[in-house]
């Protein structure tokens, strides 16, 4: 179907609606066929039966969430709306009920509240909806909602500015080859917001951008995101852009599974016009959290925040682990290059040029369950998976990296609920993708560097800067090169005694005592108020999983 087709559809949608009989009659039809069309939609779309159009509607309690907190109690008669991706008008028809209740005409709100969406038949009932619930006339419908590709250039032409720009805009993962726009249409995209919508950028963080174009000189924006949109490096630019345009007023987290288990969402409340401050983060259970902007983290610092993350405390620092180590991510072609090449070693025993290959699933904070715990690698379940050394030194790819690889170095776990990593000092391991390397500028550094990577303060931190990154709202991932450009600590003495405990610690991976010991130490280093430290190690202990016997079965379950 095409835009133009919306108005062949409306005719057709209003003409069966008004068969209904009466009035209560004609709603309930109208109601129940938005909500039948969303349903069938939505089953197309996961069934492979249509291209996705990354379609999520927005259940009614969450609108009404949303609204609560983006638009005023009482809208003056000159508030207008717009929802540019309003499907069949969930948040048009919840905005325009507030309206007339606020006393606003029937007529008046038909100008008023305005919408756009993709899918003509959408638009459709959309706009028959808004008619046979509010009034004001079929043709001012048709003019306030019309059927368009909302980020197109030229696509709001008149010098727009209103209240509130909310909605849940379609999800369009640009990885996915089932839902990314064409090369041209992401060309496209980058073009109409200068360039900050990047080409791994969700679909649905350019929503926001548009939010702030269309709002006014006091206007808020409310959209439904992917919780990616708070840390994810492709997301960056569209961050910034918004900050630039106003202030980050609050961070909605609604309620798991609210759009199915795999889809996790949050409603970032932008308003124009408004200082930048603390960030109200609100769960669904009615629980808010303010939180200060750390070097214009407060995204990620709100998920954080929700998640029961506290304050990292570090009130010492120095410089950052990157003037100490530097970190490399491997990439596919390291993993799959392995494929066929990697064996099970007979009772998890090495032999003589063999290097035990580990992966993400088999790293502790502290500790490798490398040959205790079967893991899954290129679709085999092996217990203690090795590679020779011999069969790949002459690889072009798999040679240079075994060489970089080798030698002394720490190993970093992804996805997990706190940065989980242990020294490999005899550089015995080689790191399966996605598992990240840590390497000492100064081999004398190495326990520490590890120290610094693995304290309390450090797992906060990260979580406050990059929080959403990860593939869960309950898991941690922080890139190599966020690693490095977290603070090393202050008090040089107590990291040297960090560092000695952590190395106490690897030796007995099981001992509570040790890794209390090691965290004590390590809330030295960077100056953590004895006020905070209590519920700052309680939280990471709880964090990096059980310490005991049974910690290593425990932990291969945790990612």
């Amino acid at each position: 179907m095409r835009p133009e087709h919306a108005e062949l559809l409306t005719d057709a949608v209003r003409e069966e609606c008004v068969r209904q009989g009466g009035a209560a009659a004609r709603r309930a039809w109208i109601g129940a066929l938005a909500g039948a069309y969303e349903g069938a939609k939505r089953a197309a779309e996961l069934g492979g039966a249509v291209r996705a159009a990354g379609t999520w509607y927005t259940p009614e309690p969450l609108v009404h969430w949303i609204l609560d907190e983006a638009m005023p109690a009482q809208p003056g008669r000159a508030f207008r709306a717009v929802d540019p991706a309003c499907g069949t008008g969930n948040f048009l028809l919840a905005i325009a009920r507030r309206l007339r209740a606020a006393g606003v005409p029937a007529a008046q709100v038909a100008h008023a509240v305005h919408g756009m969406d993709l899918d003509p038949m959408a638009a459709a009932i959309a706009r028959v909806r808004l008619e046979m619930e509010i009034g004001g006339g079929a043709a001012a419908w048709r003019a306030s909602i019309r059927a368009g590709d909302a980020l197109a250039a030229g696509a709001w032409k008149g010098g727009w500015t209103v209240d509130l720009v909310a909605g849940n805009p379609p999800f369009l993962g640009q990885l996915s080859a089932a839902t990314a726009r064409a090369g041209d249409a992401r060309a496209a995209l980058r073009e109409r917001f200068g360039g900050a919508v990047t080409r791994y950028a969700d679909q649905a963080a350019a929503f926001l951008l548009l939010g702030t174009e269309l709002s006014g000189p006091r206007g808020v924006v409310a959209m439904v995101q992917p919780i990616s949109v708070l840390a994810a490096g492709d997301a960056e630019r569209v961050r910034g852009a918004c900050m630039q345009a106003g202030a980050l007023d609050a961070v909605l987290f609604p309620r798991a599974g609210t759009f199915g288990a795999a889809v996790h969402t949050c409603v970032p409340v932008l308003r124009r016009g408004m200082r930048a401050g603390a960030v109200r983060a609100c769960a669904a259970d009615g629980t808010v959290v303010r939180v200060a902007a750390i070097r214009g983290s407060a995204w990620s610092a709100a998920l954080a925040a929700v998640r029961g993350v506290p304050e990292p405390g570090a009130e010492r620092t120095r410089g950052t682990i990157g003037d100490h180590a530097q970190a490399t991510a491997d990439f596919r072609q390291h993993y799959y290059g392995l494929r066929g090449r990697v064996i099970d070693a007979p009772k998890a025993t090495r032999r003589a040029g063999e290097h035990a290959l580990v992966t993400v699933g088999a790293i502790d904070a502290a500790g490798c369950t490398w040959g205790r715990t079967p893991v899954r690698l290129h679709g085999r379940a092996l217990l203690a998976p090795v590679v020779r050394a011999k069969a790949i030194e002459n690889d072009p790819v798999l040679g240079p990296w075994l060489k970089a690889r080798r030698g002394p170095k720490l190993l970093v776990a992804t996805q997990t609920r706190a940065i989980e990593a242990f020294v490999d000092a005899a550089g015995a391991f080689l790191p399966s993708t996605p598992v990240v390397t840590v390497k000492p500028r100064r081999s004398a550094d190495l326990w520490r560097v590890g120290a610094a990577l693995l304290a309390p303060s450090t797992a906060a931190l990260a979580w406050q800067r990059h929080g959403g990154a990860a593939l869960s709202p309950g898991a941690l991932r922080v890139s190599a090169r966020q690693l490095m450009e977290l603070p090393a600590p202050g008090d040089a003495r107590a990291w040297a005694n960090g560092a000695a405990a952590l190395r106490a610690w690897q030796r007995a991976p099981g001992s509570r005592d040790a890794a209390a010991r090691f965290a004590a130490r390590m809330c030295d280093a960077y100056g953590v108020p004895t006020a905070a430290r209590a519920g700052l190690v309680a939280w990471w202990t709880q964090a990096i999983g059980p310490i005991g016997p049974k910690r290593s079965q425990a932990g291969a379950g945790r990612r």
